[in-house]
């Protein structure tokens, strides 16, 4: 069990590095959009809603394709011909990615009318759904990198697509004045660029194979998952489409950087670890430690996500001042640490979802994430008016708290696991009383405002070591890492060992 642990900790840590570049590059435009010479309030509160129309898009044109992948590449009964399942998941994606844009491309000047009320982003919208195709074709090759546990390869292409779409984004925008439609061009060129040189790694993985019956049972599998990844996508940007419906756009700007702010914590931390234990978990649902696992992995990453949940939510003043073109962006951080929280509640859906997947009861998933939207939608009905983007970050917290709520109690039915709730429900507490205290010491000096916070975070571990926290082994375990780590001259040797780490079932 520890040597999975080991290998999760690996991928997890390339991983991240990637994901840390996606958000380097997000933040170093932010003070170009953010910037009146180029974007005003309202553009950026429309750049937003085009962001999370594109996170629809992409959900729906998946139509579940990579989770059928990642279940039916290690099933015990199809192992033996995984290039023949890739085979499958490709070429379907490339058919479904195809039909989209032939359905989607005649109606967008309706679809501009209907989320910004004019014909204008009609031609930015095409864009839009043709960079969402060519990423759902993206998804599938980097699900086979992530089966195939090639993080190395998934960081290094993916990270030469993020800088790729950095300079044309900067290009467009600076130079050829191109606005909010260079954005997406951008994105469009660097999404076909990927494709074009994975190309070549696909086909090595491909065998010519179809099956009709094999077929049928993934697209029984992957379309309670099509259903419920339109659901939690729809989840993840009610809160944006409802504060553009309820009040002005500039709330929807507002708003949207925060969340951006909020969303490191998604992208670098939940995302990261999900593509180093997804795969992992899927080939443990046969062995004997399989169960302490799956909870050690909860609450590991539960842990790591509190320490980044302080972070943000104590320095996200100093962030948004510091990033930003303009004071008329500086109110966001109020509903950061709101928004962080939130993310505590989805990395815990995700990774108490495992029951559910190994049984293959995705179709409770896709219930739960439907009754989930619809009490998002009451909840940023009732809230907006009176709070704004406050309202709209409450309904949020209040959401996300419930979808795991449901996912876990239906997936502790169908495979019982341990889970150590009661440490989870410390770290919270502990967590969010540290969160929210950031507001209170804003009208300081900048040193002492940075010494107290920096004192907060840092304290959190030893905060939770008075509540008898950390078990005795754990204890020992990070005594271990500080002393193997702490010596500055054999950091290139400790980097190196981690290269050996090989998964061993």
């Amino acid at each position: 069990m520890l040597n999975s642990i080991r290998v999760t900790f690996k991928d997890s840590l390339v991983y991240g590095l990637g994901n840390i570049a996606v958000k380097v590059i997000g933040f170093i435009l932010i003070p170009l959009y953010t910037d009146p010479k180029y974007f005003s309030l309202d553009d950026f509160g429309i750049i937003a809603l085009l962001d999370i129309t594109g996170l629809v898009l992409i959900s729906v044109m998946a139509s579940g394709l990579p989770q059928s992948l990642m279940r039916w590449f290690w099933d015990k009964d199809y192992s033996n011909n995984q290039k023949g399942m890739f085979f499958m998941a490709l070429t379907t994606q490339l058919l479904v990615s195809i039909l989209f844009c032939l359905i989607l491309f005649p109606v967008t000047r309706q679809l501009s009318t209907v989320i910004f009320s004019t014909i204008d982003w009609s031609n930015t919208i095409r864009l839009l759904i043709l960079s969402s195709a060519l990423q759902a074709i993206n998804n599938i090759i980097n699900t086979l990198m992530r089966l195939q546990s090639k993080s190395v390869l998934f960081t290094v292409t993916n990270l030469s697509k993020l800088l790729i779409v950095l300079f044309l984004t900067i290009y467009f925008i600076i130079f050829r004045h191109m606005g909010v439609a260079g954005i997406y061009l951008a994105q469009v060129i660097g999404n076909f660029l990927l494709i074009v040189f994975l190309s070549g790694y696909a086909i090595k993985n491909c065998s010519i194979f179809f099956n009709i019956s094999i077929f049928r049972s993934m697209s029984k599998y992957g379309f309670p998952i099509l259903l419920s990844n339109f659901a939690a996508a729809a989840l993840t940007v009610i809160d944006r489409y409802s504060l553009n419906s309820l009040t002005l756009l500039k709330y929807v700007a507002v708003y949207a950087l925060a969340y951006k702010i909020s969303s490191v914590l998604k992208l670098v931390i939940v995302d990261s670890i999900k593509m180093a234990i997804t795969p992992l978990a899927m080939q443990k649902i046969n062995s004997s430690d399989n169960q302490r696992f799956y909870s050690k992995t909860f609450l590991y990453s539960s842990f790591v996500l509190m320490l980044g949940i302080i972070a943000i939510s104590l320095f996200s003043f100093e962030i948004i001042k510091l990033i930003t073109g303009t004071k008329e962006y500086w109110s966001s951080y109020y509903v950061v640490p709101l928004l962080s929280l939130s993310v505590f509640f989805l990395n815990m859906r995700e990774t108490s979802s495992y029951g559910l997947i190994i049984t293959k009861k995705t179709r409770i998933m896709g219930i739960n994430v439907v009754a989930a939207s619809i009490i998002n939608i009451l909840l940023n009905i009732l809230l907006i008016p009176k709070w704004n983007i406050t309202g709209a970050a409450l309904a949020t917290l209040i959401t996300q708290f419930i979808y795991w709520l449901l996912n876990y109690y239906f997936s502790q039915k169908k495979y019982f696991i341990p889970y150590e709730i009661r440490k989870l429900g410390i770290l919270f507490l502990i967590g969010g009383i540290i969160s929210f205290s950031g507001l209170l010491i804003t009208d300081l000096h900048l040193l002492p405002r940075i010494i107290i916070k920096t004192f907060l975070l840092v304290g959190f571990p030893f905060f939770l070591y008075l509540l008898n926290f950390y078990e005795t082994i754990e204890l020992q375990a990070i005594k271990g890492f500080v002393t193997k780590w702490r010596n500055i001259k054999k950091f290139r040797e400790n980097i190196e060992s981690l290269k050996g780490i090989k998964n061993y079932n």
